[in-house]
């Protein structure tokens, strides 16, 4: 048995649906990432979305951080920016078609590039360049799957990706990487992230070696706490694959030797990440 002693008020945060996931610094800001979770008009997200959940939901955001500009990644960004007015952190390529589309003032949008650190109130993000999975689409074929008057969104979303590592004050990193590797797990080996959230391998219709493509890069990446992400359809419609998928990788890595654990989070549960002190009976 092990009872903590002593902990640090360290990050809340959640994961809503998606690459969506909300974090409440210690200072109170709040940052959402990537708002998809409810789109019934999305007619290929159906099996994507969290039935249920809606932007009232959903308490604060100060800042959004749009990794990509998909359906399922920017899908709920417009009710968001209704109800809360947040500052919208994007590629700087895609900067000035999301202030077009969703209203929102030029000013309130914070155009980001890749290498580079950004500081905000309450914490810091550092920039990766990142790439999509691969895919067959071409030019009309992603128009199909955006609005007609956001159909140049989805285009660049195919093109510009941005991974980040999140700073906070007092020394807790979480790295959020979605789509291919793109020299992630190297650039790990020196930043050591606490904790990497992180998307699937590949696509939702890949099921070929899930558990060991997703280890194999965990156990390369010098972090201690795995989280999933985007595998919300495996959620909806195939959860004991998912499940198993999670056990898995947690028994490849026991069997290397390495102290990572994965942990997949229930959708729209608060967790915290602190540092701790236990004691051992």
């Amino acid at each position: 048995m092990e009872k903590i002693v002593v902990s640090t008020s360290g990050l809340k945060f959640r994961w809503i649906n998606g690459q969506g996931f909300e974090f409440r610094m210690p200072n109170g800001k709040t940052l959402l990432t990537d708002p998809f979770f409810d789109m019934p008009s999305f007619e290929e997200g159906k099996g994507m979305s969290l039935m249920g959940f809606h932007v009232e939901d959903i308490e604060q955001v100060d800042y959004v951080f749009i990794n990509h500009t998909h359906a399922d990644h920017i899908g709920n960004l417009q009710q968001v920016i209704d109800r809360f007015h947040p500052t919208v952190i994007c590629h700087s390529a895609v900067a000035v078609e999301i202030a077009k589309n969703f209203q929102i003032s030029l000013t309130s949008i914070y155009p980001v590039d890749f290498n580079g650190r950004y500081f905000f109130d309450g914490f810091s993000i550092d920039t990766y360049h990142g790439t999509h999975h691969g895919s067959n689409a071409n030019v009309e074929m992603s128009r199909m799957f955006m609005k007609k008057e956001t159909n140049d969104l989805g285009l660049m979303g195919s093109i510009f990706n941005v991974n980040f590592v999140l700073n906070l004050p007092e020394g807790l990193r979480v790295a959020f990487v979605g789509g291919n590797d793109d020299g992630m797990t190297e650039r790990f080996r020196e930043i050591r992230p606490n904790i990497m959230i992180r998307n699937k391998m590949g696509s939702s219709r890949d099921f070929d070696r899930v558990a060991e493509r997703f280890a194999e890069i965990f156990a390369k990446s010098n972090t201690q706490l795995l989280v999933p992400m985007h595998c919300e359809t495996w959620a909806n419609e195939r959860p004991e694959f998912l499940n198993q998928v999670m056990d898995d990788m947690n028994k490849i890595m026991e069997e290397r030797g390495l102290i990572g654990r994965v942990k997949l989070l229930e959708r729209t549960k608060w967790y915290s990440l602190n540092l701790s002190i236990s004691e051992l009976d």
